[in-house]
């Protein structure tokens, strides 16, 4: 893999870890790094970015098969400079071999990469570079924007379809056009030139149906009567007769469509599962439904990175509700509850509908609302997903809906 830019970077480098890193770091330092650069996120993007994500996926997934094992990994350490490092010892830093201005290097390489269209590129380099040093510069916000462009270049596809399909569409009106034009034109020819000794009966000629997409429904006469006026209030709504969400896989965990929902799955020993998505303001309602077949499910508000965002999620079986926040890599409970609206079974769907206006946030279950709780630190961030938390248990959530509007 010539030519990449982390070919240098030794396994502890690959995973953003120090050498005396524990193996639940090492787990989740992979789980990290491999949602970023997994080659199913990166099916719609550039050859080279394909290139790219293959190739660091492949060392992604090296560098943990060899840390994970107690043996493989002395061996690899002792290969190293330094020799062996021991996991109670202390932490070597990861941070660049020279002392020259690596900083100033990375952030200019960021840059050509972004002015390049290298979005994936420029995320490595801009994470390397947060490592070193997290206040440099705009590296906080330059990479949360380069992350949120890669996530809505993935939802260009659908459309792209749309036109592919319009213009394969046109193209056989056209030729069913032509050719009944056609016979049309050589019939009557053939009609005038015939000799008058019988009379040519009249054939009624049935007009040419213009090919279209079939619609998922076939709406009635009284659906098609009245088209109703679009809901200025709506921001967003999703019925997932598209793919516009993220499908990606870890050792976990896997976010992904099932034919006609999203299907978030996150199993009790790993990390949650989720999908986010940017939208224009911070302060809605989000409305979803869900079926929380195990664990527990829900919704995430104000998402700014994956170590800080807050989330709404129901446990059906308990019939409980938490609001939760993401700080690191682990969740805070800010406040819960118990609420008798909740639905219980595997197979029920439930209405979870949140109100996020600044810092308070105010639950509503299958039309029941609870008391609005504050949140004085969530970030003012305008993106939103849906998540999957396992509890006692896996959890294995299913959403078909979804809804944001102004409150």
């Amino acid at each position: 893999m010539p030519g990449f830019d982390f070919e240098q970077l030794d396994h502890f480098q690959i995973l953003n870890v120090a050498r005396g890193a524990s193996i639940n770091e090492i787990k989740k330092a992979f789980r990290q790094e491999i949602a970023i650069y997994h080659p199913d996120r990166f099916m719609r993007a550039s050859d080279e970015e394909k290139s790219y994500a293959r190739a660091r996926s492949q060392r992604i997934n090296e560098a943990f098969r060899v840390l994970r094992d107690d043996q493989l990994r002395e061996n690899y350490n002792m290969t190293m400079p330094g020799g062996s490092i021991g996991r109670n010892s202390t932490p070597v830093p990861t941070g660049p071999l020279t002392q020259r201005d690596h900083q100033s290097e990375l952030y200019e390489t960021a840059l050509a990469h972004i002015n390049g269209g290298r979005l994936i590129q420029a995320v490595a380099v801009l994470r390397r570079l947060q490592q070193l040093n997290p206040f440099y510069r705009d590296v906080a916000s330059l990479l949360s924007n380069t992350e949120s462009a890669i996530n809505a270049r993935q939802l260009t596809m659908p459309y792209e379809s749309i036109r592919r399909t319009s213009w394969l569409t046109v193209s056989i009106v056209a030729i069913v056009v032509v050719t009944v034009a056609l016979v049309w034109v050589f019939g009557t020819f053939a009609r005038t030139s015939a000799p008058d000794e019988t009379t040519t009966p009249t054939i009624e000629e049935t007009p040419t149906v213009p090919i279209t997409r079939t619609p998922r429904i076939t709406p009635t006469a009284e659906d098609t009567a009245v088209t109703p006026t679009p809901d200025p209030t709506i921001l967003f709504e999703d019925n997932f007769t598209m793919v516009n969400w993220a499908e990606a896989k870890g050792p976990t965990w896997s976010t992904a469509y099932d034919g006609k929902r999203f299907h978030l799955i996150a199993m009790q020993s790993g990390d949650a599962a989720w999908s986010y998505r940017p939208i224009t303001q911070s302060d809605v309602i989000m409305t979803v439904m869900l079926q929380v077949t195990k664990g527990s499910g829900g919704i995430i508000v104000r998402y700014r990175d994956e170590t800080d965002f807050v989330a709404v999620v129901i446990e059906p079986e308990s019939q409980t509700y938490r609001v939760v926040q993401r700080v690191g890599m682990t969740f805070r409970e800010i406040s819960s509850g118990t609420a008798e609206s909740i639905k219980r079974g595997e197979a029920v769907e439930n209405e979870l509908a949140v109100s996020v206006v600044g810092t308070s946030i105010t639950v509503t279950i299958n039309g029941v609302p609870t008391d609005p709780v504050l949140v004085e630190e969530i970030s003012d961030s305008a993106r939103f997903g849906m998540i999957a938390i396992p509890t006692t248990s896996d959890a294995d959530v299913f959403v078909d809906q979804i809804t944001i509007r102004i409150p």
